[in-house]
């Protein structure tokens, strides 16, 4: 692969090595990567992924299917009326957080 290349993973999360893909991503290797499914998925908390500022993971959205708009707005609806309810929304998708340094 070319130095600086960009990885887009839209298949499997085990297909990936992501041990691997932090360290690629780290020594500048691999320009960025996209995954956008994971093993485990949803992706732990402390996973070393979510601290590069060039991986950029994606809620498992790459897939299409007939009638995905309307499925879409349905959860959307459900979702609001969880949120004015004060409910526990559902399929919370977590933004990733930082971590120090020495994570890196």
């Amino acid at each position: 692969m070319k130095s600086g290349a960009i990885s887009y993973n839209i298949d499997r999360g085990a297909t990936l090595d992501q041990d691997a893909l932090v360290g690629v991503l780290r020594s500048g290797r691999l320009g960025a990567a996209w995954p956008d499914v994971t093993e485990p998925e949803p992706l732990p908390d402390h996973h070393l992924l979510w601290a590069k500022p060039n991986c950029f993971i994606t809620p498992h959205i790459a897939g299409r299917h007939q009638g995905e708009a309307k499925t879409l707005v349905r959860h959307f609806l459900k979702n609001l009326e969880h949120f004015i309810r004060g409910e526990p929304l559902l399929d919370r998708v977590m933004q990733g957080r930082r971590f120090p340094a020495s994570h890196q």
